[in-house]
């Protein structure tokens, strides 16, 4: 029995020690010797899904800066990408006051109305209108809109200021709703006026 002890201390001895590798040894692991992992390969832009819904919903909630994108060149290429057709009179990629419509193939929904599609225009201030499959009410209760201060009057009726007027502002951006030039249709937007 003593000896099968020592058999198997010397067996559990022998194989702790090949565990044990000394810091002479090639096959050492110590921690200045393990290669930091390699960071995820980047992934190309074309390879990123660009995401209409939520790019049309920030311009109309006048969160977005769609005229620096629709004023980049290689915008036009996003959009088709995304299945989104643009009208051959827009003016993407050219720099300085412009106008468009875009237009989605695939079913698009904006505060849960249908998408028809998306009217732009920038210069001396800015609109960005999304037309959508909508009741007057529905889509005045979508954003909140209420009758706009007198400011606004000569160009909408119905929205909602995203800022208190003041001196230097005197019209900040407008979250507008206004009818559709179709009969059923609504649009959903936001206006920048130059101050």
């Amino acid at each position: 029995m003593e000896g099968r002890i020592a058999v198997t201390g010397a067996w559990l001895l022998a194989l702790a020690l090949s565990a044990c590798v000394g810091p002479d040894d090639e096959n050492a692991k110590s921690p200045a010797n393990v290669a930091a992992p390699s960071p995820p390969a980047p992934v190309p832009m074309a390879a990123t899904a660009f995401d209409f819904a939520a790019w049309i919903g920030a311009n109309a909630a006048c969160q977005g800066e769609y005229f620096a994108d629709v004023q980049d060149a290689a915008f036009a290429q996003t959009l088709r990408q995304a299945g989104v057709a643009v009208d051959p009179d827009s003016n993407l990629g050219d720099v300085g006051p412009g106008s468009g419509r875009l237009t989605p193939s695939r079913p698009t929904r904006l505060h849960g109305f249908l998408v028809r599609h998306v009217d732009y225009d920038f210069g001396s201030g800015s609109t960005f209108a999304v037309v959508v499959e909508a009741s007057a009410e529905q889509a005045r209760a979508a954003i909140g809109a209420r009758p706009v201060p007198e400011a606004y009057r000569e160009y909408f009726k119905l929205g909602v200021p995203t800022a208190k007027p003041s001196e230097n502002v005197p019209m900040p951006d407008l979250r507008f709703v206004r009818p559709g030039e179709q009969a059923g249709t609504q649009e959903i937007g936001c206006a920048a006026f130059d101050g």
